[in-house]
């Protein structure tokens, strides 16, 4: 037979269970915390989720950035001897770039002259080409073709005075030399005056405005060469 402190333990147990079973009825949370197993994580979704974020200061290089890059790496490359020539130039912008994009061998004020020279003539026969195809146009005003009329022969004179050019060069004729370069810039001033004469505006005053001024660089680089 039981004794009382047994029945008593007994009883409080009987209560805890029925307890129990009444709190488990009544919420269906409880039962699913209780009862159903949580769903495992995947190790890769940990592993995504730990991985830190990439800080934009660590992205690639923009597009921006790159050409600035070149840009800088395309300074540094020019030749110490162009820009000190050039920058003695009314035009040094204009002397670096064109004497880049015509240098043969080593730079020097007479390897820098042939190369100005040769980007006025370039440039000239440009000019030549652009008045050519004005002229054809069937729209043009008399006014308008009469003035390309005069850029063209001046065009002409200028070609013909940078071979002249050339020859002085190789003669060592300073004389020559000068007033050929001389008349080149005159030419194309000639060709802006003819518009301005017509009363109209001329197509052609940004080409002649690089050749006055690629012909002052080949004066004063000539001034540097020495002949």
């Amino acid at each position: 037979m039981a004794t009382s402190s047994e029945s008593r333990a007994l009883l409080l147990l009987l209560v805890s269970a029925a307890s129990a079973l009444l709190l488990l009825s009544s919420s269906p949370a409880v039962v699913d915390a209780v009862c159903v197993p949580r769903k495992l994580t995947s190790l890769k979704s940990v592993a995504v989720e730990k991985l830190p974020q990439t800080p934009a200061s660590f992205k690639g290089p923009s597009s921006h950035a790159l050409a600035s890059l070149v840009a800088s790496k395309a300074a540094q490359a020019v030749d110490h001897t162009v820009v000190d020539i050039c920058h003695r130039t009314d035009y040094p912008g204009i002397c670096i770039s064109s004497v880049g994009a015509h240098l043969k061998g080593t730079a020097n004020p007479l390897s820098m002259l042939a190369a100005e020279i040769e980007a006025c003539t370039e440039k000239t026969k440009s000019a030549a080409a652009e008045v050519a195809t004005l002229s054809a146009d069937a729209s043009a005003l008399p006014a308008e073709k009469m003035a390309l009329s005069t850029c063209k022969e001046n065009y002409g004179f200028a070609l013909d005075s940078l071979t002249n050019v050339q020859k002085a060069i190789a003669a060592h004729d300073v004389g020559t030399l000068n007033s050929e370069l001389s008349a080149v810039i005159t030419f194309a001033s000639t060709c802006d005056d003819a518009f301005v004469e017509m009363s109209v505006k001329s197509p052609l005053t940004g080409a002649d405005r690089i050749l006055q001024k690629l012909g002052s660089n080949c004066l004063a680089i000539a001034a540097q060469a020495r002949l």
